[in-house]
């Protein structure tokens, strides 16, 4: 079973680190998301994070 996380973040240091219960952790620059094998829901979720929704569509 795969899980993932959406989160935006900036960068301000330190390091990543995987933990036992994961697969892999990984930083997505907002261009390249298009590349990444998601189901068509979170991709709607990530469109609308980069055109600046105050909130994603839900229906």
């Amino acid at each position: 079973m795969a899980l993932m996380a959406w989160c935006s973040a900036r960068i301000s240091g330190g390091r990543l680190e995987i933990f036992d219960e994961s697969a892999e952790l990984r930083l997505v620059p907002p261009e390249a998301s298009c590349h990444l094998t998601v189901r068509h829901t979170q991709r709607l979720r990530l469109r609308h994070f980069m055109e600046r929704r105050d909130q994603p569509h839900l229906g």
